[in-house]
């Protein structure tokens, strides 16, 4: 039988009543002698209340963050994580109101309950606590599984492990389950150090969950056990990209296709990267490249599009857009670019058009709601629009910022369209006062 885990619940005392309800809901676990939770209010008069935090801490496999503005605001809650982290305890946050943590560090973790629904806004909050309890077993019995092979086992056998982690773990990213994809190849990594192809791999899933950083330290050491790794240097120059460190991406996905002339994502890539800078000659002749290596590639013609839009060649962008669309008819960001060109152009019913699909195949697509709800602007849909810049800036994106990118001002937009703006709309796109 496997060893039970200990949790330790970081919390804000404003959150008490929360932390009580995780404890009553975790009961089941804490009877089957599977998990069991320490929280400071178990510290009794007498007791050295910081050496009893530091001891429980140091015991905990794994700690549960209750997430609130007042925890992520609060020092002690903090320093524990900082603490967890030193000692590389597994950190579970659970979202209990809606608040920054998505610009907090809390935001590397794969939080509960799904998605980083805050248990506030499920209509049934029993639901959102069992689905949090859920994702706590599951966590724990990963945990047990993830145990060190016994010293018995032959490195023959380690080897054997670690390939078949690493194959699940690529199954796992064919899926789009990343965060499985990423547990295992953790264990591949920890049952052979010097697998460049695991620390590649794992970079790339850390890409598509936009965790950058993480992506250049796994491809820079996939590099280091490989020089000659194309596709770790052409990754890498990707994660650099999506940093807007374009030097960097350049300089990686040229050494990419130095390595391996036909890598059509490399070309592709490298000119969005000059397409970034504003050398649109450079840009348009990769992409015309990567094009040529593989008509068939509907990011390089979703990446010549975007590159044509830049320098003003909508009709262009739009004609590329729709090549990679009949290509690949299942890619939000496609659909998305489209319909800001179709937005540029004034051609509302278009662009709402794309706006739709786009949300309906990435419902988490913040821009896409944003763009939307500008658009609704254009067409006094009053309503539409407020729901869809709501939305936009609840996911975490800076509305005011974006709108003022495009119009200056409200005021700019009102004389421009000859449109006013209702005025808890205008309201809500008008900076705070200083």
């Amino acid at each position: 039988m496997s060893k039970g885990l200990k949790g330790f619940i970081t919390y804000s005392h404003e959150d008490a009543a929360a932390k009580d309800e995780l404890r009553k809901r975790l009961a089941v676990m804490e009877q089957k002698n599977e998990f069991t939770t320490w929280h400071d209010g178990e510290i009794t008069a007498g007791d050295e209340w910081y050496e009893d935090i530091s001891k429980n801490l140091a015991e905990a496999d794994i700690l549960l963050y209750l997430v609130s503005a007042a925890s992520i605001a609060s020092k002690n809650c903090n320093k524990e994580l900082a603490e967890a982290l030193k000692r590389d305890i597994k950190v579970i946050p659970i979202i209990l109101e809606h608040c920054d943590w998505m610009h907090h560090q809390l935001n590397d973790f794969e939080v509960l309950p799904l998605k980083g629904k805050p248990i506030t806004k499920w209509p049934d909050q029993s639901e959102g606590w069992q689905n949090v309890v859920d994702g706590v077993r599951k966590a724990v019995h990963e945990t047990q599984s993830q145990a060190k092979p016994s010293p018995n086992v032959t490195p023959e056998e380690i080897e054997t492990l670690a390939f078949l982690a690493f194959h699940r773990g690529n199954f796992m990213m064919i899926l789009g389950q990343i965060d499985e994809a990423l547990k295992d190849y953790l264990r591949a990594i920890e049952l052979s150090p010097k697998n460049p192809a695991a620390y590649s791999n794992r970079g790339a899933a850390y890409i598509s969950l936009d965790k950058f950083d993480k992506a250049i330290v796994d491809f820079s050491k996939a590099i280091q056990l490989n020089p000659n790794n194309a596709t770790a240097y052409s990754n890498r120059g990707v994660a650099y990209l999506q940093k807007g460190d374009t030097d960097l991406a350049i300089t990686d996905l040229s050494e990419a296709i130095c390595l391996k002339p036909d890598n059509v994502t490399a070309y592709s890539n490298r000119g969005m990267a000059h397409s970034i800078k504003g050398d649109f000659d450079s840009a348009l002749r990769d992409l015309h490249k990567s094009v040529k290596l593989d008509p068939c590639d509907a990011a390089a013609y979703n990446n010549r599009g975007n590159t044509y839009k830049e320098n003003g060649d909508v009709e262009l962008a739009i004609r590329d857009y729709n090549t990679a669309i009949k290509l690949k008819s299942n890619d939000a960001m496609v659909y998305y670019n489209r319909g800001t060109a179709y937005y540029g152009k004034g051609e509302f019913d278009n662009a709402i058009r794309d706006y739709n699909t786009a949300i309906k195949l990435k419902p988490d697509l913040a821009e896409a709601y944003n763009n939307r709800g500008e658009v609704w602007l254009h067409l006094q849909e009053w309503e539409k629009a407020k729901s869809d810049l709501i939305t936009a800036k609840d996911m975490g994106k800076d509305i005011i910022n974006t709108f003022h990118k495009d119009y200056a001002s409200v005021e700019a937009f009102e004389q421009k369209t000859g449109i006013q703006l209702p005025a808890d709309i205008a309201a809500l796109l008008t900076p705070p006062q200083a």
